[in-house]
């Protein structure tokens, strides 16, 4: 390993939930697992513009509370736009 490579053993059950999560995400096992290391290991703020993997990942969480943040600070949308859209929802317009 001169290349300065490494391998990295994960276990039976560790690698078949790896190995689904890639799936799920249509990517290979080894882009999936590349990128979740990027995003574990990138400064804070950079892993937010990456894609998140899902509820269980800390940067869906931070997205999820800058929304409310924002929503906060400029009022939100009002209810009853949000029901009429809601009542319009999948119909043609």
């Amino acid at each position: 390993m001169t290349d300065g490579a490494f391998i990295l053993k994960i276990d039976a059950e560790g690698a078949e939930r790896l190995k689904a999560r890639a799936e799920a995400a249509g990517q290979s096992l080894e882009d999936y697992a590349l990128h979740a290391l990027d995003v574990a290991t990138d400064p804070p703020g950079v892993a937010e513009q990456s894609v998140a993997f899902g509820e269980r990942s800390p940067t869906y969480w931070r997205e999820l509370e800058a929304i409310c943040d924002e929503a906060d600070k400029t009022g939100g949308i009002p209810w009853e736009q949000v029901e009429a859209r809601l009542l319009n929802f999948g119909k043609m317009r």
